[in-house]
């Protein structure tokens, strides 16, 4: 068969080197922000959630920059309801200005073009954490909507952009006596496939930011109502830092020990402090950025304690009948550290700057620690006698442990009679498709043996309580039989948890890429849940941060009316479950001329009623009158126009009023103020209500009326005032009923769908048989898994401490704080 050259196929003598229709015309040129969103990747690393809350990031560096210089005090980050971000701080501003050569302010050549910046001369920013001129203008390009907002000179600015484009230039829109620069942001969903940033992620950033630099403030509030607002400022810097991390702790010196030197230009500040644990916790920062993956700052640090360490026990005569040398894990152990390093010109591994790169750094870092180091422990001997005696204690348990370590690193290939006689293993040999499930019990174990696909799944069931490795050395915890059998089915060995280790921790040796951990939903389960945890997060931290453990969600209801009986995942399935039946033969009638309201709009309606008393729920954690809020939300004449015509707004707060003594009678009434709000040439309302004793104080004004929360109730407020007002009428099954309000109506129909209905929270696996617990906990094609996640790692560290460590009153502490917020309490 032959073919021409005109129907695209390949003619004689064409092979690879043939044109193949590949000319000038496949050169594309991408304009402006065009190469961003085509390949996101190469600016922020990847498109998942690491990328997603390195957009947020940027814009925080930005402000920090400020702060460096001695220009910002304050960074305000706000998580909005619709999935937006703003970053908000009261540094110069950005320069509103016309770019000489651009044409355009400054402010949108920043925005709008990559490798514009400020920070390429190492005088308007000595020392910054971005220096390609690429992060705004990434952030715009990969946002759906960005918006900023500049106070400079005595004027606002504003500017709003769609997926990196300008919607007009840049306009005063009013006055201040203020100076800062405020950008709000919302990733776009054709890039992410996740658009929701985790509150964790940001509070240990911007906590990290408040150490690092004493005296600023950085706060962080979420609309979205799932944690409460956070404010962070500490004056002690790092060592603050290091004393905090140490919580729940017992030190082995009262104060960390802090070290600071320049040389070349390049300023270290160290803060370390040991503690009567076994476990190392060191945190990276060059140019306030956190250097997860280290670099080498983190090297020529570890390589001068180590040194320091050994010259100064050699001088001391500590040494002398000691077998063992003193190894970097030894003199790591129960340290926990911060090191921040201060540089023009750093160089990072890739734009999210997880790695430092500058060679020339380890050599600075090793000689300012040697030298202050030495100092240090000439001057204070029984503070470094102390270290020392710890080191060579942890030299001792290493060699014991070695003979231990050594019989629980994984078998080769071939000797797979090496494995634990209670391990059920699959066929599957390729880590990427194999499932680990760890379950408690050997009830539980044989029915997740018999349920399983023995193709994928291999399972695990562990007897009782393993050992809590918060409080015990690796000598210890290797001769724990249970430990034991986990770290021989994995297959990694064992070492210190991190992938630097001196240790033969190899997490390439993984044998299962899925380890799931399934333990009853009780108090016993959720001990040997948080013990698996404890050793998982502590002793193979790679694991955990390579997303590879996961926690079983077997459901948590079973709902059985007469013989019928049904299994209930989680608390939103329930409700949707009740609202089904609640509803099902259920007519909603109401003044309006819809008609019966029944079936699936009627449980809309109801979804829509108990979204809107979220949200108010949410406003009145933050001292927000959700009774005021909602007569600004149905009056839609109230907008921000009306706010910029000051007579017309008074008259119109005069009338609501009234309408609110009218609707409220047993209430006081709150009072209104119209301020003025220059910055947007407008006025707010200033509402001042008592609510249950409480002194609420509600600003209405251009950034409220603006927001992502106020534009919800709106669109609900709007969609339910469609099916007209009350008073409503319930028909079920021939019985009929007036009720005054939604509310009413939601409650009459979730007491309906709980009639006749026996629910029962779910605590052991062993309650269901093979089959069940195939369906609802093990079949990939239908279960729910949790992963695993280090959001705030400082934070997981510390309340692993307090929750498993020795010290009891911080645990007593933690459990008052947080014992108003049980949820399903088993008792």
């Amino acid at each position: 068969m032959t073919s021409s050259a005109t129907d695209g196929g390949r003619g004689p003598g064409e092979g690879r080197k043939g044109s193949g229709g590949y000319g000038a015309d496949r050169i594309k040129v991408l304009e402006g922000l065009e190469a961003v969103r085509k390949r996101p990747a190469m600016y922020i690393g990847n498109t998942d959630v690491i990328g997603l809350h390195h957009l947020v990031y940027e814009i925080i560096d930005n402000s920090v920059d400020e702060a460096m210089v001695g220009e910002c005090d304050r960074i305000d980050v706000t998580i909005h309801l619709d999935g937006s971000i703003s970053v908000e701080d009261d540094g110069r501003g950005i320069p509103v200005e016309m770019h000489p050569t651009e044409k355009v302010s400054a402010a949108e050549v920043i925005m709008t073009k990559l490798h514009a910046g400020g920070k390429f001369d190492n005088e308007t920013y000595k020392y910054s954490g971005g220096l390609h001129g690429v992060g705004a203008s990434v952030v715009n390009a990969l946002s759906e909507f960005l918006e900023m907002e500049i106070k400079r000179d005595g004027k606002v600015w504003g500017q709003r952009y769609v997926r990196g484009k300008p919607q007009g230039v840049l306009a005063e829109v009013g006055k201040t006596r203020s100076t800062g620069t405020h950008v709000t942001f919302k990733p776009d969903p054709q890039i992410f496939g996740e658009t929701a940033v985790s509150f964790g992620t940001l509070s240990q950033r911007l906590r990290e930011l408040a150490f690092l630099n004493p005296g600023l403030t950085t706060t962080l509030t979420d609309e979205r109502g799932k944690e409460e607002p956070r404010t962070f400022h500490y004056k002690g810097g790092i060592s603050q830092f290091v004393q905090d991390l140490n919580k729940g702790k017992t030190a082995l010196h009262p104060k960390p020990i802090y070290i600071s030197g320049e040389k070349e230009g390049v300023i270290v500040d160290l803060a370390l402090q040991y503690n009567d644990g076994y476990l190392e916790n060191i945190f990276c920062f060059a140019n306030n950025i956190n250097n997860k993956d280290g670099g080498s700052h983190l090297i020529g640090f570890k390589s001068a304690l180590t040194r320091s360490l050994n010259n100064y026990a050699s001088a001391a005569g500590l040494l002398k009948n000691v077998k063992e040398s003193i190894a970097g894990d030894d003199v790591r152990e129960g340290l926990t550290a911060a090191l921040s390093v201060k540089l023009q010109n750093p160089q990072f591994e890739g734009q999210t700057k997880s790695k430092l790169l500058n060679s020339e750094v380890k050599g600075i870092v090793e000689t300012v620690i040697n030298e202050k180091i030495a100092i240090y422990l000439e001057e204070n001997p029984s503070v470094g006698r102390k270290i020392v005696l710890k080191n060579i204690e942890a030299a001792r348990a290493r060699a014991a442990a070695r003979k231990a370590r050594d019989l629980t690193r994984r078998k080769s290939a071939l000797e797979f009679s090496g494995l634990p006689g209670k391990l059920a293993d699959c066929q599957e040999r390729d880590p990427d498709h194999a499932e680990l499930f760890i379950v408690e019990g050997d009830s539980a174990g044989g029915s997740a043996k018999q349920g399983r696909d023995r193709r994928i799944q291999a399972i695990l069931p562990i007897k009782g309580k393993i050992l809590n490795v918060e409080k015990a050395r690796i000598d210890k915890m290797l001769s724990n039989q249970e430990i034991q059998t986990i770290i021989t089915a994995l297959g990694t060995g064992i070492g210190a948890g991190r992938e630097d280790s001196d240790e033969g921790f190899d997490v390439s040796n993984l044998r299962y890429k899925k380890i799931i951990i399934m333990t009853d939903a009780d108090v016993d389960g959720s001990h040997i849940r948080t013990l698996l945890l404890t050793f998982f997060f502590r002793q193979m931290a790679p694991i955990v941060y390579r997303g590879y453990l996961y926690i079983a969600q077997p459901p948590l209801y079973r709902v059985k009316k007469g013989k019928k009986e049904r299994f209930i995942k989680d608390q939103t399935q329930l409700e949707d479950y009740l609202l089904e039946l609640g509803t099902e033969n259920v007519k909603l009638i109401s003044s309006g001329d819809q008609g019966p309201i029944t079936g699936r709009r009627l449980i809309e309606l109801v979804k829509k009623v108990l979204r809107y008393d979220g949200i108010l729920g949410n406003l009145e954690k933050r001292k927000r009158d959700p009774l005021v809020i909602s007569a600004f939300v149905s009056n839609e004449q109230f907008t921000s126009e009306l706010l910029g015509r000051e007579k017309e707004a008074e008259k119109e707060l005069k009338r609501m009023y009234k309408a609110y003594k009218q609707a409220h009678p047993d209430l006081p009434p709150p009072e209104f103020y119209l301020d003025p709000d220059p910055e947007h040439n407008s006025s707010k309302v200033r509402c001042q209500s008592r609510r249950n004793g409480t002194q609420m104080e509600t600003i209405i004004d251009y950034k409220f009326l603006h927001g992502a929360e106020f534009d919800e109730l709106r669109k609900l407020a709007q969609s339910l005032s469609a099916i007209g007002g009350h008073p409503y009428r319930i028909e079920d099954n021939g019985n009929s009923m007036v009720l005054n309000n939604l509310t009413e109506v939601v409650n009459y129909i979730l007491t309906q769908g709980k009639k006749g209905q026996e629910i029962t929270r779910y605590k052991g696996l062993g309650e269901m048989n093979s089959n069940q617990l195939w369906e609802t906990t093990m079949n990939p094609e239908t279960r729910t898994l949790l992963q695993v996640r280090v959001e705030d790692e400082d934070l997981a560290a510390q309340t692993f401490s307090i929750l498993m460590g020795d010290d009891v009153n911080p645990r007593r502490e933690f459990i008052q704080q947080n014992a108003l917020n049980v949820e399903n309490l088993d008792i």
